[in-house]
């Protein structure tokens, strides 16, 4: 996966082919994102000239996956890459059932990339008074399903073009360490768990527990930066790039 390239597309060249005078320019389609709710979690399809599936879910989600892909038209095939952006089961579970159904690599941080082929589901430092006596009641880092190994780890940001999506990976550590975000073509962003709700509809906010909160408000702030006008989380949303501004764009 090649790291940080500039953006993809530019400018049409003037003097098209005969027959075009006159005509305006092409419409140029972004990509589209598909939420795939998978009960208390989701994952993302974004289609583009290629297919990248963000998270599968827990494991046995894979039925409710290939559904919502042939609902929108896409064959098992198509997928290009699955991309997981952490390394919790909820996001992980079917990522090996799915790489079997559409033979398309998995890829993962580095930093989370053990905990995924361990098969730990855990999460450690709950936030908030609620979530730590949740946390006391759970325990910590519990077991996952089983292992799965990726085929591509991620170091940093990570460009997308090789698959076909106009877009990048973005490391926004926090949540985990090696938690990642993908920043689509036309300001759209698939965080995973870095930003949660705690009810549909709900307003954004940090994930009951998350392992560093004050590395996740950098993270959020940083793809703020980067102009994202339209947020997907695995837990709530979609929001506004101001929604979310306004809960975390400054130095809290």
């Amino acid at each position: 996966m090649k790291a940080d390239c500039p953006n993809a597309g530019g400018s049409a060249g003037s003097g098209g082919p005969p027959g075009r005078k006159g005509k305006g320019p092409a419409v140029r389609r972004l990509p589209a994102v598909v939420a795939v709710p998978l009960g208390a979690t989701s994952a993302f399809i974004v289609r583009d000239q290629g297919v990248l599936l963000v998270d599968t879910g827990n494991p046995g989600n894979e039925a409710v996956v290939l559904v919502a892909m042939k609902q929108a038209g896409i064959r098992p095939d198509e997928v290009s890459l699955i991309l997981i952006t952490h390394g919790h089961q909820e996001n992980y579970g079917s990522a090996d059932a799915l790489r079997e159904l559409t033979g398309a690599p998995i890829a993962v941080h580095d930093a989370d990339a053990d905990a995924v082929r361990v098969g730990v589901g855990g999460l450690r430092f709950p936030v908030g008074i609620v979530p730590r006596l949740i946390g006391l009641a759970a325990g910590n880092a519990t077991p996952g399903p089983g292992g799965v190994e990726p085929d591509i780890v991620i170091g940093g940001v990570a460009d997308l073009a090789a698959f076909g999506i106009r877009g990048r990976v973005i490391p926004t550590p926090g949540h985990t360490p090696g938690s990642v975000s993908v920043l689509v073509a036309g300001g759209t962003a698939i965080v995973g768990d870095l930003i949660s709700a705690l009810f549909p509809g709900g307003r954004a906010r940090l994930p009951f527990r998350t392992e560093d909160s004050a590395a996740a408000r950098r993270s959020i702030r940083g793809l703020l930066a980067l102009g994202v006008e339209r947020i997907y989380a695995a837990h709530g949303g979609p929001w506004s790039g101001t929604e979310v501004s306004g809960r975390f764009g400054n130095s809290r």
